[in-house]
Formats: structure tokens, sequence, C-alpha cells
């Protein structure tokens, strides 16, 4: 037997159905949220400065022995310099970054916008900010970094910046 829809409407049976399905359309709605907001909220995290490592200019390493990435910079090596000039700018890239970081709190926030997480050394990809700025941002603008690019030509424009050929 059908049932005529302006009999049902009115009806307690009606109106917990109604109750119900509102119910789990903000359930899924607050899971959606969750899963596309929340996973990049609860990858940021507090750490004190004075505990961080600095291993160079553009890598940390985090108590516990995470090693972090800082994202979208390239800094001058320190280990493996292609010339006396890129290992002289890696340690004064390596300074300032101690100096950044030092003495106060340092948020780390991982992962690109994309969702990758991790290098292809398996290091932490993740912005550090200290004092409301951002770290990898203040090493670009004071010319101690390169912002990142990819690519054979974006390398050999690196090592012609930082030793002159």
């Amino acid at each position: 037997m059908t049932r005529n829809p302006d009999d049902w409407a009115g009806t307690p049976e009606f109106r917990r159905e109604l109750r119900r399905t509102r119910l789990l359309h903000t359930a899924l709605g607050a899971a959606v949220f969750v899963l596309l907001f929340g996973i990049v909220l609860a990858k940021a995290e507090v750490v004190d400065g004075d505990r961080i490592v600095i291993i160079d200019g553009d890598t940390v390493a985090l108590p516990g022995g995470e090693r972090v990435r800082i994202l979208n910079i390239d800094a001058p090596e320190t280990r493996g310099a292609r010339c006396e000039a890129e290992a002289v700018a890696g340690y004064r890239a390596k300074e300032r970054l101690a100096e950044l970081i030092r003495g106060g709190k340092v948020e780390v926030t991982r992962c690109e916008a994309s969702g990758r997480c991790q290098d292809r050394y398996r290091r932490t990809l993740a912005r550090l900010s200290a004092g409301g700025r951002d770290l990898g941002e203040v090493l670009v603008a004071e010319g101690r970094a390169l912002a990142w690019a990819t690519g054979p030509a974006a390398r050999q424009s690196r090592v012609a910046y930082w030793c002159g050929r």
C-alpha cells in the first residue's frame, strides 16, 4: 500500500526520519571537514628552538631525531659543497638559521599543500616559523638561500649563483 505524501509529512515517524537525516548530514559534513582540513592542522606543532639541531641552512633535526627539510628553499651546501664560496655561504646560512631559531618557539607545519610530506632522502618537508615569520622566506629575502626550483637547469643555476661558474 502506498502512502499519500501529504499524510506522511506531519507524522511523528516523518519528523524522526527528518531529524535522523539532518544528523547524518551534519556528521558527514564534519567528517569531510576533518579529512580535508584536519590533516594539515594536525601536522603543526610548536618546538623549543633550543632543542632543534641545525644540520645546514635548510635542514634541521627535531627532538626525537626527525629530520626536517625546510620547504621551498635551497641553501648552499656545507658538506659536499662544489666550491669554497658555496661552503662559506652554507655555513653563513646555517649560522643565520640558528640565530632565527634559538631562544624561542618554532612552529613546524609539515607537508606541502599537495600532500607530499617527505623528500627523496626521507626527510620531513615542513615550513618553520618563529616570531610569526616564515624562516625559509627570511633566508631567501636575506640572500642566504634561494627559492627552490627543480631540474638540471635549476641545479646548475644554483651552482653558478654560489660558485660563480
